[in-house]
């Protein structure tokens, strides 16, 4: 199992440039959404919850996911539909990160 989401994390990671980010970019989070939060924190939020679940969301982040949590929180706030699709390919629940529904 650590090695699907390892896989599929690292996939979705490099797909969207959070493997490495780009020195000096940085910048206000996507627009803002209901009650004027950022769209994607109700997905970072679920993801967290989810790596909760299981332990320190940062000992799991690392040991399970095998990214550091920050960018595991990164692709959750940034991508939400490709958290999303992370989810759904290890059996997990995407909640608010399915943007399709």
């Amino acid at each position: 199992m650590k090695g699907k989401i390892t896989a599929a994390v690292a996939a979705a990671a490099l797909t969207f440039g959070l493997a490495a980010p780009v020195a000096g970019a940085s910048g206000p989070p996507a627009g803002a959404g209901d009650g004027g939060k950022p769209v994607g924190i109700a997905c970072m939020q679920h993801g967290h919850g989810l790596l909760r679940s299981l332990g320190s969301p940062a000992k799991v982040s690392e040991a399970v996911v095998g990214l550091p949590l920050n960018q595991v929180l990164a692709l959750h706030r940034e991508n939400p539909q490709a958290a999303a699709d992370v989810l759904e390919s290890l059996d997990l629940p995407a909640g608010p990160c399915d943007l399709t529904e």
